[in-house]
């Protein structure tokens, strides 16, 4: 006990109040204040975790959908590359400028018809290969292509099985669901022609694609409408429903390369050409003019 009237007697604390720390001496926590960066219940807690965001993880048949957009064009951009610019620069760069013209001397007989038709126009013995612009003036039949050749069609089944291999890299889950959206297409089957002008400056490889879903064609277009870096190209008259690209300048490469897109009804179509500079876009966006109205007219253009 301390006696000494100097000397401060220690106060009670009062009901709800912390007693006060002596010196040196930290304050405990009470109740009413808990220790910094602690929740201070378990509903706090769980409140601190339903308001942090969580980004949801995007559907797979989202993902396939949007994967279906590369899908035809990857398939048609693969044949044109192994085909059209290769041949493109091999037959500009050994051409012989320097050849003398000869004219061979005129003959009364005519010629018999040929039974399997004018081949040198294209195949005509199915209904999509008619729907392909035979070989215009100006122009031969050109390189092969891929699987196309320089004139083939695919069936529906080898068409599909074609697309979906463009999804083999992708993991097993993700490539299930875009195998799954390429079958809701329903591809009838794919045509394929190529065209060399006869100045050699030249080569446009032409795609039509049937499918059945004709919203998935419409959404194709969409897609295919929009190219991020592109080039404008010129328009294609007489047709709102078509639109072309040429590649982004590169002063590096002597070649230039030009695409258009288009549909009609169940079709779409694809018009990739190459040709070293200066390139003529007006010509292949008139061959993309005669492509599709030889679809709505097949007669026309023969």
């Amino acid at each position: 006990m301390n006696d000494d009237p100097n000397t401060p007697t220690p106060q009670e604390p009062t009901a709800g109040q912390a007693p006060e720390p002596t010196a040196g001496q930290a304050p405990e926590p009470t109740a009413e204040q808990p220790p910094a960066g602690e929740p201070t219940s378990a509903e706090e807690t769980t409140s601190a975790e339903e308001t942090t965001p969580v980004a949801p993880a995007a559907p797979r048949s989202t993902l396939a959908r949007r994967l279906l957009g590369t899908v035809l064009p990857a398939v048609l951009v693969l044949g044109a590359i192994g085909g059209g610019i290769a041949y493109t620069k091999t037959t500009v760069d050994a051409a012989d400028k320097t050849a003398p013209t000869t004219v061979w001397k005129k003959t009364d007989a005519k010629p018999g018809k040929d039974p399997a038709g004018d081949i040198g126009k294209g195949r005509t013995n199915t209904d999509l290969s008619r729907k392909l612009l035979p070989v215009p003036e100006g122009y031969r039949l050109g390189p092969d292509t891929a699987e196309f050749g320089n004139d083939g069609e695919l069936t529906s089944k080898q068409a599909t099985a074609l697309m979906k291999s463009v999804g083999e890299g992708l993991s097993g889950k993700l490539r299930r669901a875009l195998n799954k959206e390429i079958d809701k297409l329903g591809i009838k089957g794919l045509a394929a022609r190529s065209y060399t002008a006869d100045a050699n400056d030249l080569v446009v490889e032409v795609y039509l694609v049937r499918m059945t879903d004709r919203e998935a064609v419409h959404n194709w277009y969409k897609t295919q409408s929009q190219r991020p870096g592109a080039r404008k190209g010129p328009a294609v008259e007489g047709h709102k429903k078509a639109k072309c690209f040429l590649a982004p300048k590169d002063s590096k490469v002597d070649l230039e390369a030009m695409e258009c897109v288009a549909y009609d009804g169940e079709l779409t179509v694809n018009v990739i050409a190459h040709g070293p500079k200066p390139f003529d876009s007006s010509a292949v966006a008139e061959l993309m003019k005669d492509q599709l109205g030889h679809i709505a007219s097949p007669g026309k253009y023969v």
